[in-house]
């Protein structure tokens, strides 16, 4: 019996210590009166949301063009003899940009000259033999009246009558051929001759003097001389991706950036939105072409520039934003049954197919609350590249934790949190958060100034 007491001994408090452990306090967040150790609190940066304009960009690469180009080509084959420009040169509406060899069709002219003459001449002929037949017929219908003729020559006479006739309709038909000949000829003596149709600038030169210039076919493209652009208004062709395109209207301002300078955006304004995709050759990414009008002459934009493209498709003026890091996405499983109803009721007028899309996971602000964490459920509006508009769950005297990232995948409703040691200096989180934006929009523009539109709003993310 003896042997058996420390086994019972042991179970006894073991049972004792189990016991203790069930007991809790009223409060559902107090821990069991029976600790080994203290819970570890979970290191976070926090913020304080802020009530202000926030913008949507969309953003897409392009390239620069000027809004009026010219490409010229040779209507005739031809050689080049004479080409007064050269690339960069500005011409007039009108001046000389190059001359083709005239020789053959100078030639080719005279030709036809001489035939028009020709058959000037074998009309006057015609003309000639066709009176003289009429006035044999008259003379044999006179004769017949008085039988000094016969019906054989009568008819002989009408013959050559008619056929006197013919001959002049030919030689007109022939005249009229020739004429035509003579105005194609001397029109393609005048395309020897090729002038600017634009004023402008010589934006590409493809060709040379001496060299031949062809003419294009449906399957073959011709000789591309030269270029003209109209540099007084420029326009970007941008590409922009098929998930953004729908927000995508005519009339939103943008902005330009261009690879050579890109901390100094031009402004634009879409004109065009092409209702048609494009593939590009290997890639599975459909691309829609926005048209953008460049909305100053800026010397610093060329044709053929690439550039990055920056559209405002959407505008809070009196927005709540916290940073973009501080909404997290949780499963429903992770998130208190308060949370996952409420979730449920706002998701209930969506059809079945959206709430399953929708529900696999949820979007979640944690909020500290003295020394814990609370988990809201947010209604998130638009965002730009730093911050996301709260259209419901945060208040703007809330503290939003923001980070660290490994804490974020941590934290859970009720943990136990604490100010990362920065943050412990006692100064307020929405003052240290402008402070933060200040430094970085600092650095971005390198002048101490922010990007601004036309009405003085500051936008976030203005470099690309």
């Amino acid at each position: 019996m003896k042997k058996f007491w420390p086994l019972l001994i042991l179970a006894g408090i073991s049972a004792g210590v189990f016991a203790l452990g069930s007991i809790r306090k009223g409060d559902e967040r107090a821990k069991n009166l029976l600790h080994v150790a203290d819970e570890v609190a979970i290191t976070v940066n926090v913020a304080r949301p802020q009530r202000g304009t926030i913008t949507r960009m969309v953003q897409s690469p392009g390239d620069v063009e000027a809004t009026l180009e010219v490409e010229i080509s040779s209507e005739i084959v031809a050689k080049i003899t004479e080409m007064p420009v050269e690339e960069g040169d500005v011409v007039a509406r009108g001046d000389l940009l190059c001359r083709l060899d005239d020789k053959n069709l100078l030639a080719d002219v005279e030709s036809g000259e001489a035939r028009v003459a020709q058959l000037g001449a074998a009309i006057l002929e015609a003309e000639a033999n066709l009176e003289k037949a009429q006035r044999d017929v008259a003379r044999q219908a006179s004769l017949s009246e008085s039988h000094a003729t016969s019906d054989l020559e009568m008819r002989d006479h009408l013959t050559i009558r008619k056929k006197a006739r013919a001959v002049l309709d030919i030689r007109r038909h022939e005249l009229a051929q020739a004429e035509a000949y003579l105005k194609r000829v001397r029109e393609e003596l005048n395309k020897t001759v090729i002038t600017s149709p634009i004023d402008g600038v010589v934006s590409a030169l493809n060709a040379k003097q001496g060299e031949v210039v062809v003419t294009g076919t449906m399957n073959n493209p011709g000789t591309v001389i030269m270029s003209i652009s109209d540099l007084s208004k420029m326009q970007v062709r941008a590409r922009v991706d098929e998930v953004d395109v729908p927000l995508v209207r005519e009339g939103q301002k943008g902005r330009v950036y261009l690879q050579s300078d890109p901390d100094k955006p031009v402004p634009a304004q879409v004109i065009r939105v092409a209702s048609k995709g494009t593939k590009e050759l290997g890639r599975d990414v459909v691309n829609f072409e926005a048209l953008l009008e460049v909305l100053s002459d800026d010397p610093r934009i060329k044709p053929g520039m690439t550039a990055n493209v920056e559209i405002e498709v959407d505008h809070r003026d009196d927005a709540i934003t916290v940073p973009v890091e501080a909404v997290v996405h949780r499963m429903r499983k992770d998130l208190p049954e308060a949370v996952v109803v409420r979730f449920d009721a706002l998701q209930a007028p969506l059809d079945l197919s959206e709430r399953v899309r929708q529900g696999q996971y949820i979007k979640v602000v944690y909020v500290m609350k003295e020394e814990s964490a609370e988990v809201r459920l947010v209604d998130c509006g638009i965002a730009d590249t730093r911050r996301v508009e709260i259209r419901e769950g945060v208040e703007l005297e809330d503290t939003v934790i923001v980070g660290p990232y490994r804490s974020l995948d941590q934290i859970e409703d009720g943990k136990k949190v604490a100010l990362a040691e920065d943050e412990k200096e006692g100064t307020d989180p929405a003052r240290k958060d402008e402070a933060k934006e200040g430094e970085l929009a600092k650095d971005e523009n390198g002048d101490q100034e922010t990007s601004a539109d036309d009405d003085g709003t500051t936008l976030a993310g203005a470099t690309p």
